[in-house]
């Protein structure tokens, strides 16, 4: 039956039918060719086309076989390093998520019969930790590249640097204390008097006497020309300090100079309390977040909502996805708040009342602000967008 002429309505219509993903068993690997169902299969089978391929896969089928399964492992572990880089994820959800490309390559077309024989496979070659439950096979990603192992060589030397600096640390400590114990400690002894010494009298001034000052007397080698400096100082303060009437000219000196502050401050307004806090951490367990990150995952993940399971070194959030399940782990600079509907529960994240847990109240649009009542009762306006955040419920 010759083919549908491009734009026809069986055209379409058959493009309509193959769009997504068909039955693995009626797919053709040699072929790379999709059929919906056992008859157009069955079809294709006796095709002229499928027939040459297969006279070429008869001649070495260990070759295609083994091209098959290098494409089927590179693309499982690209997924990996990618997806589930530091992730302990069932092995049938990382095939899962492999699958859902249209053209990827199919597992009964390499050596490996079942997906165990391909996960112990990838145990015994060291490309990922396996272990095996009631619920199947678990793996975990092991980064061979050379950028990690440089990374943890350096971080076996940080290691080995700061044990030996310890213990150097607790030798010096050692011999600090060996030292002191050969000092004497001093013997105190009594107070001894001789005959004839004048006794110890104490005389209480008063307090007049008291508040008069001595002037200081000069050393013998001390510099004349800094205390002739010193007495200019203390004078020129002295001045300073008695009041005196301005003239004109310099009231309105004074006046400009006072017109020129005011002026200076109206067009470099100081920092809001929001600007003051955005270097601080904000994010939290529990949290419902928006990802705004553009290259992860090719945008797979772009504006999509998560909610944070964990807080690492505060500025780090393991957050997991709202649609996919999946558990990214990304920089509070990568994350944004949600503002959730009225009635919500929100949290506030930044400024003199972080922490408070409240209800949505009211939401400014044109303003680009909310109000909110905290569960003490007290309403807060005007709270920026990056000050509340969703609770997860």
């Amino acid at each position: 039956m010759p083919k549908q002429e491009v734009g026809s309505t069986k055209w379409l219509g058959n493009k309509m039918k193959a769009k997504g993903l068909q039955k693995l068993r009626w797919y053709c690997q040699m072929c790379q060719k999709q059929c919906r169902d056992e008859n157009g299969f069955k079809c294709h089978r006796m095709s002229d086309g499928h027939q040459r391929q297969m006279q070429l896969f008869v001649q070495d089928p260990n070759r295609f076989m083994d091209e098959f399964s290098q494409e089927f492992e590179l693309g499982f572990m690209q997924l990996m390093s990618h997806s589930y880089r530091s992730t302990r994820v069932l092995a049938n959800t990382v095939y899962c998520d492999f699958i859902s490309n249209r053209h990827h390559t199919h597992m009964n077309s390499t050596i490996w019969v079942t997906l165990s024989n391909f996960v112990q496979y990838l145990g015994r070659t060291n490309q990922c930790k396996i272990d095996k439950t009631a619920k199947g096979w678990y793996i975990q990603y092991i980064d061979n590249t050379p950028e990690a192992r440089m990374r943890e060589a350096a971080k076996r030397e940080l290691e080995a640097k700061e044990l030996s600096a310890e213990v150097s640390h607790e030798k010096f400590l050692a011999q600090q204390v060996q030292n002191a114990g050969e000092f004497k400690e001093s013997e105190f002894t009594e107070l001894q008097r001789k005959e004839g010494d004048a006794p110890i009298k104490i005389s209480m001034g008063s307090a007049s006497s008291s508040a008069v000052k001595k002037a200081p007397i000069p050393k013998a080698d001390s510099n004349i020309l800094e205390q002739a400096f010193d007495t200019h100082d203390k004078s020129r303060d002295k001045d300073k300090g008695e009041k005196r009437k301005m003239s004109a000219m310099e009231r309105v000196m004074l006046e400009n100079e006072e017109a020129k502050k005011r002026a200076l401050e109206k067009a470099n307004p100081p920092p809001s309390s929001s600007e003051e806090s955005e270097g601080e951490p904000w994010i939290a367990k529990g949290l419902v977040v928006k990802v705004m990150h553009k290259d992860l995952a090719g945008g797979k993940y772009y504006k999509k909502k998560g909610t944070i399971e964990k807080v690492r070194d505060q500025f780090m959030a393991d957050v997991r996805m709202s649609e996919t399940k999946d558990l990214i782990r990304l920089d509070q600079e990568m994350l944004e708040t949600v503002i959730p509907n009225v009635g919500k529960r929100v949290r506030v994240v930044k400024g003199f009342r972080r922490g408070t847990n409240a209800t949505m109240r009211e939401v400014d649009l044109e303003g680009f602000c909310v109000t909110i009542v905290a569960e003490d009762g007290t309403v807060l306006e005007g709270m920026n967008y990056d000050q509340v955040c969703k609770v997860a419920d």
